[in-house]
C-alpha cells in the first residue's frame, strides 16, 4: 500500500507541478530541490523502499504516466536507461504514443554492446525479436488504413532508425582472437584439416589469414566465395546435429568480415529461399529471420516444434504447402495427450494463412469440422454458412458454434431464422426449427412480433410446430387453426369473429371444437377477444345449417325453460367415425365420453396389451415353422448377433434340419427350411434328399396302408436321423429302396432303363450322403438284362468305388463281360472327391503312360475323369494350342465362360499376341483363374494389334448376347468396309440392348467399349477420319456415360474446327481428366484466337464451358487498339460509340463484373497528349471509363466502396482538369472550344455519364454523406487537397451544380474527397438535421457561422425518409413540391428556421424547398414528423387524400413525385378505394372518411386515377378484384367496368380495353339481359363509350323492346347519336320510325349538313363529268349550280347550327366559288373556276380580273397563288396598276416579293420599263429599291435616290457597309 501511495503521488506532483511537500507522508527520502529557479522534483526512494524495485516503478510510470515524465524520473535521478517491458510497448502501438515507442527503443539501444551481461544472441531473441515483431505487425496494420498512414509511416522511420543504429553497433564491434588463435600461416594448413581451419578461422574471425595460407598452398579454397561456399556447408552440419549456437556463430563472423562486394552472396542464399524482407533494414534481420526460419526446418526435422512461435511455424508450413504437417497439426488438437505442436487459435490461421486459396479453403474446411471458425467469416454470416455447409451442414446434433454473437447482439439460431426470412425459404426454416426444437421459450425471436406481422405464415409454422411440443394442450391447437385460416385467407384477423364475418362458418366451428372449454365457454363475453364471439353473430352464420343452430341456439328463452339435452356430441353420435363416446374426451361438454382415455385405441395401447395381450417370445425356428424364412433369418441375425461365426452357425443348421425332418411332409416349413440353410451360406442338399426321401417313403406307404398312416413313425425316425442315431439311416435306406422299386413299377418303366436310372439317383444320393454302402439295386438289374451301357453310364456318373464294379460287372454274362474287360484294359476310371470324404485316384484298370494325351477324344475321356473337367479341358487347349478344347470346355454344365473365351482367343492367335496379352500373369497360364481383368488385357492387347477377328469370333461364340458383339461389329464395319451407317445401327443396337444385358456387369462392358472406341480414334490416320467416325459417335446420345470422352463434344469441336488450322489434339480423344480437356480446349481457344479466328474461338469456349470474357475483353482489347490507329480517334462520338458498345457486349455476355471494371481501368490509365485539346479530349474520355469501371464494380456482391471512392474521386479530379484545360483553351482562342450545344456527340457523352453516374450506386449513398460529422468547416485546413487554388474554384462550381441538380449525396462526398468547405452544402445539411430532428433550432448568424450543435438525446433519422433517402436525388419535378410550402406559423421556430434556410441557400435551394414541404406535410396532416417518416409511404398517401384539403389531389402527385412511390403500389390503392367507394355506394354504406365518393363525379375519379403514372396498371387492378364482388352487386361490377375503361382509354392501352369488352360483352349476356338490368345495359353503353364495338347492346335492347331507353339524356352525345344514327342505317334500314324519332329527339343537324353538302357535291361531280363546252351558259348548268349554292348555303347553316365551324367554313367557301362561276356565267364569260385540278389552278387565277376572285378561287382549294407571277402578267406586261392597289389591300408587298418579279424581268419585252419604274414606287424598302433598280439599270431611278434627302443618308450609310 505504501509503494502504490507514494507512486500515485509522484504522477500527481509531476502531472500538476505541486510541491513535494507531501512526499514526506509516503516515503522517507522523498523530498524536492529547486535547481535554477524552477521547481525540479526527482525521488529517491529506491534505496529505502525495499517492497518496490527501480525497474517496477518505471514500468508502471510508463503506464499510467508518459515517457517524458519516465524520462525527466530518469534524468533528475541519473539513472541510466532501464529495460522497459514489453507491455509497455503494446500499450505505446496502441494509444497510437510515438515518445512511448521512442523511449521503449532508447531504452534498448546498449542491447547488442559487449558490456551486456548476456550474449548478443540470447539478448536478440529474448528481448529484441518479440519487440521487433510487435513493431512490424503495427506497421503493417496501421499502413493498411488509409487514416493511419501517417503513424505508421512514422513508426517506420524511428523503427528503421533503430535498426541503422543496431546495424551499425554489431558491425563496429572488433572480436578479439581467442587464445587457440594461429601462430603462423603456414601451422594452419600442415596439421589441421582443411574443414577445421575454415571452422577456427571463420569462429575466431581469422579468415584473412586463413584465405593466406591456404593461398601458399595453392587450394582453390582461398578465394572468399569458395570459402564462404565451405562455411555454408560448416553451417548446413550445425544444424543438421542440432548446433545452433555454432552456426549463429559461423553466419555472423562471416556476415560482419569486411568483404569487397557490398552484398554477401551466402547471405541472398539464405534468404532467397524463404523471402524474407523486413522493410530493407540490412543483413542483421534478414540473418535473425533467416536463423529462425532454419531453425524452425530443423525442429520440424527433429519433431519438437512445441517450443516454436507458433505464428512464424504456421506462416512458413502454410507458405510451402506442406498440407501433411498442416493437417498433422490441426488434428493434433483433438489428442488427449500431449502433443508435439502448439495451440493452434483461429486468429492466427486469419492472420497467417499464405498459402493458395485452394489450400486454404481445405484447411478452414478442416477446422469447421472441428468446430473451429476464423473471425473473418465470423463476420459474415454468408460466408459463415458456406463454411458450415462444408464442414458438416448447419443442422448438426449440438449448434456448431455455440458462443456465436452478431455485432447486433443475436446468435446464430436467430441469425439463420431471419435470413431464411429473407429469403423466402419456409421448408428449410421448419427443418430448421424442428431440428434444434426451437419454441418461443428458447428463441427470442420467435416471439417478435414485427415478423409475425410482415409475415403471417412465420406464425403459423410456430404455431403448429407447438402442437408437437405438447400434445395435451388443445389451446395449441386452436391458435394454429387461427393462424392458418388467417394465411390462407387473406385479410382477416385471427380470430372467430372475423372468419364469421367473412363467411366462413364452417371454419370456424372447426376451430371452436378445438378452443379451451368448447363452445360453451367460446360463446361467453369475457376473456380474450380472438377466443370469443358474439352468440348473435354465431346464431347468424349458422342460419343455413339449421339443425346445428337449433341444438346450438334453444328457440325457448334461456332461464325460463329447461335447457335442452342436445348438443353437438349427440348430433354426432351417429358418426361412427367420429363416435363423441371415445373421440373429443378433452372437450367438458362433452358428456357422453365413456372412455377412460381420449386416445384412439390401437393395438399398442398399453393398457390394452397389459389387459388382454398374450406374450412370446418369437425366435426363428417360430418363422420357419410358418413359413417365413426371410423374418426367421433376421430374428436370427439379431438374436444370436451372428457375424460370420461358424458355431452358432453350425448349431442353427443342425436346429433347422431336426425341424425339417420333424415337419418333412409339410412342404412350406420345409421350403422355409432349404431357403434358410442358403441364407446361412450352408449347402441344402442333404437336407433336400432327407426330405424327397422321406416323402417318396410317406407317400408309397400311404399307398400301401390306407387305413393307418405311419407319419408319426417317420417322424421319430426323421428325428433319430436328425441326431445321427446309429440305425436310422440303415432303415430308412430299406424303406427308400422299396419305395422307389414301387414307384418303378406303378409308373411303367423297365427296370434298367434311363428313366428307372433317374429313380434310382435318389437312393444312391441319400447313401452318399450318410457314407452308407452305394444303393445297388440297378446296377445289378442291369447286369442282368445285359444292359451295359447303362450300367457304365450309371456307375460313371455315380462315383461307384471300383470293388463294387468289379463285383457287379460280374453279374454280366461271359460275353458282355469279356468285352468290358477289354474295354477296361486301356481306360482309366476316376473316383473324384464326393461330398462328405476325401478324394482319391484309383484306376480300375492299369494304364498305358502318364504323359498328356494327343488325341482329342483322349483327352475328352480322361477329361471327364477328372475332378474338374472344364479346367482340365483348359489347361490341354492351352498346352496344345487348340481352340476347339476351349468350346469343348464351354459344352460342360456350369463352365465358366469368361475363361473359354479367354483360353479360345489367347489360342486363335500367334504366339506373340498371346505372349504380350498373358504378361502380366504371375503364373503359367493353363494355371491361372480368368477373370475380368485378364480379358480386359486381352482385349486391350488385341485392338492394338488390329486383330479384332479373333474377338469377333470369340464374343459371338462364348457371349453371342453381350452388347460388345455389336461394338467389334461397328469396329469392323468402320475399319474393313467402311461402311458408316450399318456402323451407326450397330452402335444404335448397343444402345438400345446395353440396359437389359445381365452379365458381364454393365461397367464393364462401358468400359471396354470406350477402349474400343478410344482405339478407333487414335488409329484415325487423318483429320477427315476423325471427323467422319466422332460424327458418327455423336448421333448417339450419351452412349457410354460412365467412361470414355463425350463424343457429342467432340464431334462439335471437329465441326467447329473444319476450315481452319487447328485440329482436334490426340489428348483429347484419351479418357484424360477434366482439367486437361479444360487445358487443351483453351490451347484450341488460344490458338483460334492467335489467328483471329473469334467468331470459332468464342464458340469452341462456349461448347467447352469455358470463360468467355476473356476472349471478349481480347477482342475488344484488339479493336479498341484498331479505332486507335485511326484517325476517327480525334473524335469524341468515335470513342464514346466504341466504349459504349463494349460495355452494352460485356453486359450481353454476362462478363464478370471485376474483369469488366478492370478493362475499363486499364483503359483509362493511359497517359494524355501533350497538347490542350487532346489533352481534355483525353480527360473526358477517361472520366467516362471511370465511370464504366465504377458501374461494373458496383455488380460486385458486396461492392468494394473504398475502391468505388478512390474512383469517384479521381473522376472528380480529371473533371475538375478538363473545366480547366477548356477554360485555358477559351482564354487562348474562343474559336478551339465548339460550344456544347452544337456538339451532337457531347449529348450522347453526357447521357452515358449520366446513366453511369455514381449517384446510381446505392452502396455509396450512406446516412453518413447527409450528415453534418466529418464535412469540412469554415477555416479548416486544406494542406492534403490535392487541387490547386484554380482548381478548387472550378471545384466549388462544380459542387454548386451538383446541389442545384438535387444530388446532395455526391455534393456531401466530394467536399469530404477534397476536404472542400463549401457554405450552401452546410445549409442544405442543416436543413435536412433540422426537419429530422437532429439538430437544434438557431438563430440565422448561428446557423452560418458555427457547425451545427446537435442534440444531447440524439434522434436518428430512420432509413426510410420519403423525401430525403428514398428519393432519386435528381428528381423530375421539384418544383411540384412548392405545393406543400406554406408560411411558417410564429411559434413554429423550425418551420421559421427552414424557411430561412430556403432563403440563404444558393444552390440547392429546391433540395431545401424539399425537407420544408414535407415538414409541412406532417403539420398538414397534424402527426409529427417522425411518424410521416416512419410509416410507409403508401400510409402517407393515404393520409393525404383522406384529409378535407383543398387541391389534395395536386399534394398527393407531388408527394408521389417527391417519394418515388412505384405505380404499382400507388394502383393499388387507387383500385381498393375506388372498389370499397362503390361497394359502400351500392350497399348504402356510408362510411365516415373515404378516399373516392362517388357523388364527387367523373373530375374527381380522374383526378385520382391519375395519381399513377401508369393508369393500366389501375385498370388491371380494377379487373383483379371483379372476382372479389359478389355478383348480387351488378351495378357495382359495372361501374368497376366502366373506370377500367377509362384507365385504359387514358393510355390507349388496346389490351386492357379488350379486355374490359369481353368482359362487359360476357356480363351484358349471361346477366344483364337475362335479368332485365336493362338500364345497366344503357350505363354500361355510355360509360365506356365504345359504340361501335358495343352494337351487341343495341341488338339486346331492340330484341327486348326497350330501344326507346337510349333516346333518354344519357345518350345525348355526339359520339352516341352518330353512333345510334349508323346503326339504324346499317342495321334498321327500312325502320323509318326509329330514324325519325332519333333525329326530332337529338336534333342531329351535323348530320343534316353532311348530307347537304354530300348532295353538293354529288352535283358538282355530274357537272364535272360532262365537257365544259356543252354547259357554257345553258339553263341546265345554271339551275344545277343554283340547286348546289342552295345545298351549300343549308349545309353552312345546319353546321354553323351544331358549332361544326371547320365544316360551316368549308361550304361558305365552296359557296362563294359556285357564286363567282355563276358571276361569270351571266355575264358570258366562259371561264371556268370550279371542278379545277392543281395544274389548272395557276393560270385559273392569273385569267381572273379582280385581285378578290384569286382570294375566293384560293381559299376554295386551299391553294397559295404564286403572287410574283400574277403581277409580272398584270402589272409588269399589262400595266393594270388598279389590280396592283387591290392587292395591296389585302396584304403588304414584301422585297421578297419584289425580288420574284425582278428576276422575271431577263426575257420581258423593251417597252416595260415605265411600268417597272412605277412598280418600284411601291417598294417601301429604299435599299430593295435601289439595289433592284442598280440591277437593271435603272440609273436615273438610283440617282433620284441618292439625290433625295431624305433617303441619300440611309443609302450611303448602306453602301459604305
Amino acid at each position: 500500500i505504501r509503494v502504490f501511495t507514494a507512486l500515485c503521488a509522484s504522477l500527481w506532483l509531476l502531472d500538476t507541478n505541486q510541491p513535494a511537500d507531501s512526499l514526506q507522508a509516503c516515503g522517507r527520502d522523498a523530498r524536492p530541490e529547486r535547481q535554477g529557479g524552477e521547481t525540479q522534483l526527482f525521488l529517491n526512494m529506491i534505496k529505502d523502499l525495499d517492497i518496490i524495485s527501480q525497474q517496477d516503478l518505471l514500468s508502471r510510470l510508463m503506464l499510467f504516466g508518459s515517457a517524458a515524465t519516465v524520462d525527466a524520473v530518469c534524468h533528475l535521478n541519473s539513472w541510466g536507461r532501464c529495460s522497459i517491458p514489453i507491455h509497455a510497448l503494446q500499450a505505446g502501438l496502441k494509444n497510437r504514443q510515438l515518445d512511448t515507442v521512442d523511449f521503449y527503443l532508447k531504452s534498448k539501444e546498449n542491447i547488442l554492446s559487449p558490456a551486456a551481461d548476456q550474449p548478443a544472441a540470447s539478448t536478440l531473441s529474448l528481448e529484441l525479436c518479440p519487440a521487433l515483431d510487435l513493431l512490424c505487425s503495427a506497421v503493417r496494420e496501421s499502413n493498411s488504413e488509409a487514416q493511419s498512414r501517417q503513424f505508421s509511416e512514422q513508426l517506420l522511420n524511428i523503427t528503421l532508425s533503430f535498426v541503422n543504429t543496431q546495424i551499425r553497433s554489431v558491425l563496429a564491434i572488433q572480436i578479439k582472437p581467442p587464445c587457440l588463435a594461429f601462430t603462423s600461416p603456414n601451422s594452419v594448413t600442415l596439421c589441421v584439416p582443411l574443414q577445421e581451419v575454415v571452422r577456427q578461422s571463420v569462429l575466431t574471425n581469422q579468415i584473412a589469414r586463413a584465405q593466406a595460407a591456404l593461398r601458399r598452398r595453392g587450394r582453390p579454397e582461398q578465394r572468399l566465395s569458395a570459402l564462404r561456399m565451405e562455411g555454408l556447408r560448416q553451417v548446413f552440419s550445425c544444424l543438421q546435429r542440432r548446433d545452433l549456437h555454432t552456426a549463429d556463430a559461423l553466419l555472423v563472423n562471416m556476415v560482419t568480415t569486411p568483404p569487397t562486394n557490398q552484398n554477401p552472396s551466402f547471405l541472398s542464399l539464405v534468404q532467397c529461399p524463404f523471402k524474407v524482407c523486413l522493410f530493407g533494414t540490412g543483413r542483421l534481420l534478414g540473418r535473425w529471420y533467416a536463423i529462425r526460419l532454419i531453425s524452425l526446418s530443423v525442429f520440424l526435422v527433429s519433431s519438437e516444434v512445441t517450443s516454436c512461435d507458433s505464428a512464424l511455424l504456421w506462416r512458413y508450413l502454410t507458405a510451402l504447402h506442406d498440407q501433411q504437417r498442416v493437417v498433422d497439426w490441426i488434428q493434433s488438437g483433438e489428442a488427449s495427450g500431449g502433443s508435439r505442436w502448439p495451440e493452434l487459435t483461429p486468429e492466427l490461421v486469419n492472420s497467417n494463412t499464405v498459402c493458395s486459396s485452394y489450400m486454404r479453403e481445405q484447411i478452414l474446411d478442416l477446422l469447421a469440422r472441428r468446430g473451429v471458425f476464423v473471425p473473418e467469416e465470423l463476420s459474415d454470416l454468408e460466408q459463415l454458412l458456406w463454411r458450415l455447409a462444408q464442414g458438416g451442414g448447419v443442422m448438426s446434433r449440438s449448434p456448431p458454434v455455440p458462443q456465436y454473437r452478431s455485432p447486433l447482439g443475436l446468435d446464430l439460431h436467430s441469425l439463420f431464422i431471419s435470413f431464411c426470412l429473407e429469403h423466402g425459404l419456409q421448408y428449410l426454416l421448419y427443418t430448421y426449427l424442428e431440428h434444434y426444437r426451437l419454441t418461443p421459450r428458447n428463441c427470442p425471436l420467435l416471439t417478435n412480433q414485427s415478423v409475425s406481422e410482415s409475415r403471417p405464415w412465420f406464425e403459423m409454422l410456430v404455431k403448429i410446430q407447438e402442437i408437437t411440443r405438447d400434445l395435451s394442450d388443445p389451446g395449441l391447437v386452436f391458435q394454429a387453426s387461427l393462424t392458418s385460416a388467417q394465411v390462407l385467407l387473406p385479410g382477416s384477423q385471427a380470430s372467430l369473429s372475423s372468419l364469421l364475418l367473412e363467411g366462413h362458418s364452417l371454419l370456424a366451428l372447426a376451430a371452436i371444437m378445438f378452443a379451451p372449454g368448447g363452445i360453451d365457454q367460446v360463446g361467453q363475453r369475457s376473456g380474450q377477444s380472438e377466443r370469443t364471439v358474439d352468440p348473435q353473430l354465431l346464431k347468424l352464420a349458422l342460419a343455413p345449417h339449421a339443425k346445428l343452430r337449433a341444438a346450438l341456439f334453444p328457440a325457448g328463452p334461456r332461464g325460463h325453460s329447461p335447457s335442452s339435452d342436445i348438443s353437438v356430441y349427440h348430433l354426432l353420435q351417429s358418426l361412427h367415425p367420429l363416435d363423441p363416446s371415445r373421440l373429443f374426451g378433452w372437450q367438458a361438454a362433452n358428456t357422453l365420453n365413456s372412455t377412460e382415455t381420449s386416445e384412439l385405441p390401437h393395438f399398442s395401447s398399453p393398457h390394452l396389451v397389459n389387459r388382454f395381450a398374450l406374450v412370446e417370445n418369437l425366435d426363428f425356428l417360430y418363422y420357419l415353422r410358418h413359413g417365413r424364412p426371410s423374418f426367421a433369418y433376421a430374428t436370427f441375425l439379431v438374436q444370436h448377433d451372428y457375424c460370420e461365426q461358424k458355431l452358432p452357425k453350425l448349431r442353427a443348421w443342425q436346429q433347422v434340419y431336426r425341424l425339417a425332418l420333424q415337419w418333412f411332409n409339410v412342404a412350406s416349413v420345409a421350403s422355409a427350411a432349404v431357403c434358410f440353410s442358403e441364407l446361412l451360406g450352408v449347402c441344402s442338399l442333404k437336407l433336400r434328399v432327407d426330405i424327397r426321401a422321406m416323402n417318396a417313403i410317406l407317400q408309397h406307404r400311404n399307398q400301401q396302408h390306407t387305413h393307418t398312416p405311419p407319419t408319426q413313425h417317420l417322424h421319430t425316425l426323421g428325428v433319430k436321423l436328425a441326431e445321427a442315431e446309429p440305425g436310422a439311416a440303415e432303415e430308412l435306406i430299406g424303406y427308400l429302396e422299396a419305395a422307389v422299386t414301387d414307384s418303378v413299377e406303378q409308373k411303367g418303366f423297365s427296370r434298367s432303363s434311363y428313366e428307372a436310372a433317374q429313380e434310382w439317383a435318389l437312393p444312391v444320393q441319400f447313401c452318399q450322403l450318410h457314407s452308407l454302402p452305394l444303393s445297388s439295386i440297378y446296377p445289378a438289374h442291369c447286369a442282368e438284362d445285359g444292359q451295359f451301357i447303362h450300367f457304365l453310364l450309371f456307375v460313371q456318373l455315380h462315383n461307384f468305388p471300383p470293388q463294387q464294379v468289379r463285383s457287379l460287372a460280374a453279374q454280366f454274362g461271359p460275353a458282355l463281360q469279356a468285352h468290358l474287360s477289354l474295354a477296361f484294359q486301356d481306360l482309366q476310371v476316376y473316383s473324384q472327391r464326393s461330398l462328405l470324404r476325401g478324394s482319391g485316384k484309383q484306376s480300375v484298370f492299369p494304364s498305358a503312360g502318364e504323359e498328356h494325351p494327343r488325341e482329342l477324344f483322349q483327352v475328352l475321356l480322361q477329361s471327364q475323369e477328372e475332378a474338374a473337367p472344364v479346367r482340365f479341358l483348359l489347361q490341354e487347349a492351352l498346352l496344345q494350342r487348340c481352340p476347339t478344347l476351349a468350346v469343348m470346355a464351354a459344352c460342360h454344365q456350369g463352365a465358366e465362360l469368361l475363361a473359354c473365351l479367354c483360353v479360345w482367343v489367347l489360342t486363335s492367335v500367334d504366339d506373340v499376341t498371346a505372349r504380350e496379352a498373358t504378361s502380366h500373369l504371375v503364373q503359367a497360364p493353363q494355371h491361372h483363374e480368368w477373370s475380368l481383368h485378364d480379358l480386359s488385357i486381352i482385349w486391350r492387347t488385341l485392338l492394338g494389334r488390329g486383330h479384332v477377328r479373333p474377338l469377333l469370333r470369340g464374343f459371338q461364340l462364348f457371349q453371342r448376347d453381350c452388347p460388345l458383339v455389336l461394338v467389334l461389329q461397328m469396329f469392323e464395319m468402320c475399319c474393313d468396309y467402311r461402311n458408316f451407317s450399318e456402323a451407326k445401327a450397330k452402335l444404335l443396337d448397343f444402345q438400345r440392348t446395353r440396359p437389359l444385358m445381365a452379365a458381364p456387369p454393365l461397367q464393364w462392358v462401358e468400359s471396354q467399349a470406350s477402349v474400343l472406341l478410344l482405339t478407333m480414334l487414335q488409329r484415325c490416320s487423318s483429320q477427315y477420319d476423325l471427323h467422319r467416325l466422332l460424327q458418327l459417335l455423336a448421333d448417339v446420345d450419351k452412349l457410354l456415360k460412365s467412361n470414355g470422352p463425350d463424343f457429342r463434344k467432340l464431334s462439335q469441336l471437329s465441326q467447329l474446327l473444319q476450315g481452319s488450322e487447328v485440329g482436334v489434339s490426340r489428348r483429347l480423344l484419351q479418357c484424360v481428366s477434366s482439367s486437361v480437356q479444360q487445358e487443351e480446349f483453351q490451347a484450341a481457344v488460344d490458338a483460334l484466337q492467335a489467328t483471329g479466328r473469334y467468331a470459332q474461338a468464342r464458340q469452341v469456349a462456349l461448347l467447352a464451358g469455358l470463360p468467355v470474357h476473356r476472349l471478349l475483353l481480347s477482342q475488344l482489347l484488339q479493336e479498341v487498339n484498331s479505332q486507335k490507329s485511326k484517325r476517327q480517334w480525334r473524335r469524341l462520338e468515335t470513342r464514346v460509340g466504341l466504349w459504349r458498345k463494349c460495355h452494352e457486349q460485356l453486359k450481353a455476355e454476362s462478363t464478370d463484373p471485376e474483369s469488366a471494371s478492370q478493362f475499363f481501368l486499364s483503359a483509362a490509365e493511359t497517359e494524355s497528349a501533350p497538347d490542350a485539346p487532346s489533352e481534355r479530349l483525353d480527360v473526358t474520355e477517361r472520366c467516362l471509363l471511370l465511370c464504366l469501371a465504377a458501374h461494373w464494380l458496383s455488380l460486385l456482391r458486396p461492392a468494394p466502396r473504398d475502391t468505388l471512392e478512390s474512383l469517384e474521386k479521381a473522376l472528380w479530379v480529371n473533371r475538375v482538369r478538363r473545366h480547366v484545360l477548356a477554360a485555358a483553351m477559351e482564354k487562348e482562342s474562343v474559336f478551339n472550344v465548339p460550344p456544347a450545344a452544337v456538339e451532337p456527340e457531347t449529348n450522347t457523352y453526357e447521357a452515358l455519364m449520366q446513366e453511369f453516374s455514381f449517384s446510381n450506386i446505392s452502396c455509396l449513398n450512406t446516412e453518413t454523406c447527409l450528415s453534418l460529422d466529418g464535412l469540412p468547416a469554415r477555416g479548416e485546413p486544406d494542406a492534403d487537397s490535392p487541387l490547386s487554388p484554380e482548381e478548387r474554384g472550378v471545384l466549388y462550381e462544380l459542387i454548386g451544380q451538383l446541389l442545384d441538380e438535387g444530388s446532395i449525396h455526391e455534393a456531401s462526398r466530394v467536399c469530404r474527397y477534397f476536404s472542400l468547405y463549401q457554405p450552401d452544402m452546410w445549409v442544405v445539411l442543416r436543413c435536412r438535421g433540422l426537419a429530422a430532428g437532429e439538430l437544434d433550432p438557431e438563430t440565422q448568424d448561428e446557423a452560418l457561422d458555427a457547425p451545427p450543435k446537435a442534440k444531447l438525446t440524439s434522434c436518428k433519422i430512420p432509413s426510410q425518409l420519403p423525401l430525403i433517402s428514398v428519393l432519386p436525388e435528381k428528381s423530375p419535378s421539384l418544383s411540384s413540391l412548392s405545393s406543400f410550402v406554406m408560411l411558417p406559423l410564429p411559434e413554429d421556430e423550425v418551420a421559421t428556421q427552414l424557411q430561412k434556410l430556403v432563403d440563404q441557400c444558393r444552390h440547392g435551394n429546391n433540395y431545401c424547398k424539399q425537407v420544408l414541404s414535407l415538414y409541412q406535410l406532417a403539420k398538414e396532416l397534424q402527426c409529427s414528423f417522425r411518424e410521416i417518416c416512419d410509416e410507409p409511404p403508401g400510409a402517407v398517401l393515404e393520409k393525404l387524400l383522406l384529409s378535407e384539403q383543398p387541391e389534395h389531389f395536386r399534394k398527393a402527385r407531388a408527394f408521389i413525385r417527391a417519394q418515388g412511390l412505384c405505380a404499382d403500389a400507388v394502383a393499388r390503392l387507387v383500385s381498393s378505394a375506388v372498389v370499397q367507394a362503390l361497394l359502400a355506394s351500392t350497399q348504402e354504406l356510408q362510411p365516415e372518411r373515404q378516399v373516392f365518393r362517388p357523388s364527387e363525379g367523373r373530375d374527381s375519379l380522374v383526378q385520382l386515377i391519375k395519381l399513377c403514372d401508369d393508369p393500366n396498371l389501375v385498370g388491371v387492378r380494377l379487373l383483379e378484384n371483379l372476382d372479389t364482388v359478389p355478383l348480387r352487386d351488378l351495378n357495382c361490377i359495372v361501374e368497376l367496368l366502366i373506370v377500367a375503361h377509362d384507365c385504359f382509354s387514358l393510355t390507349c392501352n388496346m389490351e386492357g380495353i379488350v379486355r374490359v369488352l369481353q368482359a362487359t360483352r360476357h356480363l351484358s349476356h349471361t346477366y344483364l339481359a337475362p335479368g332485365e338490368h336493362y338500364g345497366l345495359l344503357v350505363r354500361l353503353l355510355t360509360g365506356i363509350g365504345r359504340y361501335n364495338e358495343m352494337t351487341y347492346v343495341f341488338d339486346l335492347l331492340h330484341q327486348n323492346h326497350r330501344f326507346e331507353m337510349l333516346l333518354r339524356k344519357k345518350m345525348n352525345t355526339d359520339r352516341g347519336q352518330t353512333a345510334l344514327l349508323d346503326y339504324i342505317k346499317r342495321c334498321l334500314p327500312a325502320d323509318s320510325e326509329k330514324h325519325n324519332m332519333v333525329a326530332l329527339c337529338f336534333s342531329m343537324r351535323r348530320e343534316i349538313g353532311e348530307n347537304h353538302e354530300m348532295a353538293a357535291r354529288t352535283q358538282l361531280k355530274i357537272i364535272e363529268s360532262q365537257a365544259w363546252g356543252e354547259l357554257v351558259v345553258t339553263p341546265d348548268l345554271k339551275s344545277s349550280l343554283v340547286k348546289v349554292l342552295g345545298l351549300l348555303r343549308d349545309a353552312a347553316e345546319s353546321f354553323s347550327k351544331d358549332s361544326c365551324v371547320r365544316q360551316a367554313s368549308r361550304c361558305v367557301r365552296t359557296a362563294k366559288l359556285v357564286a363567282l362561276q355563276l358571276h361569270f356565267l351571266n355575264r358570258g364569260s366562259e371561264l371556268r373556276v370550279i371542278n379545277l385540278r392543281p395544274a389548272e389552278l395557276l393560270n385559273a387565277v392569273t385569267a381572273l380580273p379582280r385581285c378578290y376572285q384569286v382570294f375566293v378561287v384560293s381559299e376554295a382549294y386551299s391553294y397559295s397563288p404564286d403572287w410574283a407571277e400574277i403581277l409580272y402578267q398584270k402589272v409588269i406586261l399589262n400595266g393594270d396598276f388598279v389590280y396592283l392597289e387591290e392587292l395591296k389591300r389585302h396584304r403588304p408587298l414584301t422585297s421578297s416579293l419584289f425580288e420574284d418579279i425582278f428576276k422575271m424581268l431577263d426575257g420581258a419585252p423593251s417597252g416595260v420599263s415605265p411600268n417597272v419604274k412605277r412598280l418600284l414606287t411601291h417598294c417601301d424598302d429604299v435599299y430593295s429599291r435601289y439595289r433592284l433598280a442598280y440591277q437593271q439599270n435603272l440609273y436615273d431611278v438610283t440617282k433620284t435616290l441618292l439625290q433625295d434627302a431624305k433617303t441619300s443618308s440611309y443609302l450611303n450609310d448602306r453602301l459604305a457597309s
